[in-house]
């Protein structure tokens, strides 16, 4: 029995679909944020205030990296600054956003869950095309 011939379109499917689940993962990470703000808002005091303008605005915009980046617009591995690539900017986001988050009382571990998108990405912008 022949073993399949790898489908590339198949296979960019279901690289642009990833992209499309971290985004989304990104978006509801935001809706939990703003739910736990909903429900505690009363004990904030102005740093807690900072981390959380800090923390939404870098959790919405790895959302709009990852579409970006499932539109086509951007690659992961695409060079910003020097060496650094789209891929260790959003790294970096997702450090500043758990640091953030540590500023909003009794949410040690709320931007935690961004470490599921960045993984995902991290398996993206390693992988390898197949040599054929």
């Amino acid at each position: 029995m022949a073993s399949a011939a790898p489908d590339p379109d198949k296979a960019q499917r279901t690289f642009t679909g990833l992209l499309w689940t971290c985004s989304v993962l990104c978006l509801l990470i935001a809706l939990f944020l703003a739910s736990d703000i909903a429900g505690s808002h009363q004990r904030y005091g102005g740093l807690a205030w900072v981390g959380v303008v800090v923390a939404a605005a870098i959790v919405l915009g790895l959302a709009v990296v990852y579409a970006a980046c499932a539109t086509g617009r951007l690659k992961l591995s695409r060079i910003v600054v020097g060496s650094l690539t789209v891929f260790h900017v959003t790294t970096l986001a997702v450090v500043a956003a758990v640091g953030a988050d540590i500023l909003i009382p009794d949410r040690d571990t709320g931007a935690l869950a961004l470490l599921l998108p960045w993984g995902i990405t991290y398996w993206l912008h390693n992988l390898k095309a197949k040599d054929t």
